[in-house]
């Protein structure tokens, strides 16, 4: 493809908008040296948070601005704005990322998946400061409230119900509404009641840009007899809505975890340290109380101890790994590759939960992000109005509204699979997300196109996530199993032909459908191009589950504690979810958890 000169390289050494963005984070350049642990010395914290992501920086800030505790960040990773370039920061650059260069990225690769032809699937995971935050495509949204509601019934926990975790939700976001002047577009449909003034670090507002091609998306919608929701921040989904984003609303810039908790608790407090470019190797125990963890810097081996408790925050593939190797586990698993048990833990790396889906693709009459990518003139045009105004197409990434849909019952899954499937999920949880994205670059040509993507939001497939080495330096072996039962298979492939409708009532395309094409057509030839095209939403969850303790399965209780008489060890992360909320995009719900369990930790509830 002939790409944009412009584009790929001048941004790297362009200036970004210089605006007054201290009103939206403390500190907006790189941490002070004072912030950064001492690699190769023996160091003792209170807590020693490893994985300095969405949750780990939430919780490490929440923790270090008590005044009254040491605090350590391991990541393996180091800064996405100096290994990635500052275009990193960029919205509309977003998907250059999702083949990331190894410095911000594992490079995890699944097991070779039989039900998709035989395929390894490369899974991107954030290994930089910020986690998955500062590689996500930024959308924010919470899930159902229902959806929370079941987690609570799982855990046995009441806390975990909607209304309980809101003030979560509102703790830890500083909402802007829209810049309509600069945005365009129609009103932003959204109710205020789901954030609070007092709320922050973490900046959430929209987009100074309306993609033209979005209104033509709206009217289909409008058609089809689907109405604009502004609840989704409010436990409710149905429907189609203007979706915030995780940037800064000024400078218009991607606000991580990093350029938000991190730098705020560096800016505001005695902040914790950080030690960027380190692998934790091993979590270590006395008996079955942890106590510190043996880390890897450019080699050097040390041991930063924990008086109180490690804090786990790897993510789901990593923080089942480092248990593993740390003897916490499935007993045969350990055993195999001679690991000594501390704690027999079945259910560690089982359970996984995910979002797996595809994209359609097709030419359209109307200016979509593409010609970023394959027009050098626009290119230029879009990077001087970013550069002086803090608007236009680099603000964007996607177009500007996500669907999201229980399929009517004339066109859905059969009536045995609907049955079961109304006995798992809550009436109000959405069979599909659907994602109208109008970003690039993804064709050889010029012109524009828009992307429907489907995100099956009620999988009942399950992955899981084992080991077959007892060094973290190895990558763990990740198997999705997408597309492994009866009920997503019918839900993907009644999904393609609610993609083509949708298409359709846009009214605005230019010629015959790119992607998967025409010549698909019979439930046959959809399920097996889905086999072909089935591609992660990078949402993996569930692999240290939480629930009760007469649930074999479970990993952690509903305060984030290790079972297995483990003391002294906590996972705040994505993995502990025993369900994966209907949202799509779970950054929002992710802030929450963090911001509730370091709650936890603060008001006093130890793992004992």
């Amino acid at each position: 493809m002939r790409t944009s000169t412009f584009a790929t390289t001048v941004l790297a050494v362009y200036l970004l908008p210089t605006t007054n963005v201290a009103a939206t984070s403390p500190v907006t350049s790189i941490l002070f040296s004072s912030s950064f642990g001492l690699a190769g010395q023996n160091e003792t914290f209170d807590y020693v948070i490893v994985g300095g992501g969405t949750s780990g920086l939430t919780t490490a800030a929440r923790l270090s601005a008590n005044g009254s505790f040491s605090v350590a960040i391991i990541e393996a990773g180091g800064f996405y704005e100096v290994d990635a370039g500052n275009i990193s920061t960029v919205p509309a650059y977003e998907s250059n990322y999702l083949n990331a260069p190894p410095t911000i990225d594992w490079k995890i690769y699944t097991t070779n998946q039989s039900q998709l032809d035989g395929r390894s699937i490369l899974y991107s995971q954030g290994k930089t400061l910020g986690g998955s935050s500062a590689r996500n495509g930024m959308a924010y949204q919470r899930g159902t409230a229902s959806s929370y509601d079941m987690w609570a019934n799982l855990v046995g926990d009441s806390s975990y119900r909607f209304e309980e975790l809101l003030p979560y939700f509102k703790k830890s976001v500083q909402f802007s509404p829209a810049n309509v002047s600069l945005r365009g577009g129609p009103p932003v449909l959204y109710n205020e009641s789901g954030f609070s003034s007092t709320g922050g670090p973490l900046q959430v507002s929209y987009w100074n840009y309306y993609v033209p091609v979005s209104e033509y998306i709206r009217s289909g919608l409008e058609s089809l007899g689907f109405q604009e929701n502004g609840q989704i921040q409010n436990g409710e989904l149905l429907g189609f809505s203007q979706f915030p984003a995780t940037l800064q609303q000024e400078s218009q810039l991607r606000d991580s975890a990093q350029t938000s908790f991190l730098n705020t608790a560096i800016a505001t407090s005695s902040g914790p340290l950080v030690y960027p470019n380190t692998l934790a190797k091993q979590i270590l125990f006395d008996g079955k109380k942890a106590t510190g963890v043996r880390v890897n810097t450019a080699g050097w081996e040390y041991i930063l101890s924990a008086k109180q408790e490690v804090i786990l925050a790897a993510g789901p593939f990593h923080s089942p790994q480092l248990l593993m190797v740390s003897g916490v586990g499935p007993e045969e698993t350990l055993q195999q590759l001679d690991i000594p048990v501390v704690s027999a833990l079945p259910g560690v790396g089982q359970n996984m939960l995910d979002n797996a889906g595809y994209g359609t693709l097709y030419p359209v009459n109307a200016v979509s992000q593409h010609r970023l990518w394959n027009n050098e003139t626009y290119a230029m045009e879009a990077q001087n109005e970013f550069y002086n105004s803090q608007a236009g197409p680099l603000t964007a990434f996607a177009s500007n509204y996500i669907l999201w849909e229980i399929m009517p019952n004339s066109t859905t899954v059969n009536d045995t699979t609907r049955s079961a499937l109304s006995a798992m999920f809550a009436p109000d949880w959405p069979d599909l997300e659907v994602i109208f994205n109008a970003a690039g670059p993804a064709v050889n040509t010029t012109g524009d196109f828009i992307s429907v993507g489907i995100v099956i939001l009620k999988s009942t497939s399950m992955g899981s996530v084992s080991i077959n080495s007892s060094d973290t330096a190895d990558r763990p072996l990740v198997d999705v199993n997408w597309f492994d039962t009866l009920s997503d298979q019918q839900l993907g492939i009644q999904g393609l032909r609610r993609a083509r409708l949708f298409a359709n009532a846009t009214g605005v395309l230019a010629g015959a459908e790119l992607i998967p094409g025409p010549a698909v057509q019979t439930d046959e030839e959809i399920l097996d191009w889905i086999k072909t095209a089935a591609s992660p939403s990078h949402h993996a969850a569930g692999t240290c589950k939480m629930g009760l303790a007469n649930d074999t399965s479970a990993v952690v209780d509903s305060h984030g504690c290790v079972m297995g008489g483990i003391s002294g060890l906590r996972v705040v992360d994505i993995s502990t979810w025993p369900l994966l909320p209907p949202s799509g995009a779970p950054v929002a719900t992710v802030y929450a958890i963090a911001e509730k369990l370091a709650d936890d930790v603060l008001s006093g509830y130890k793992c004992v």
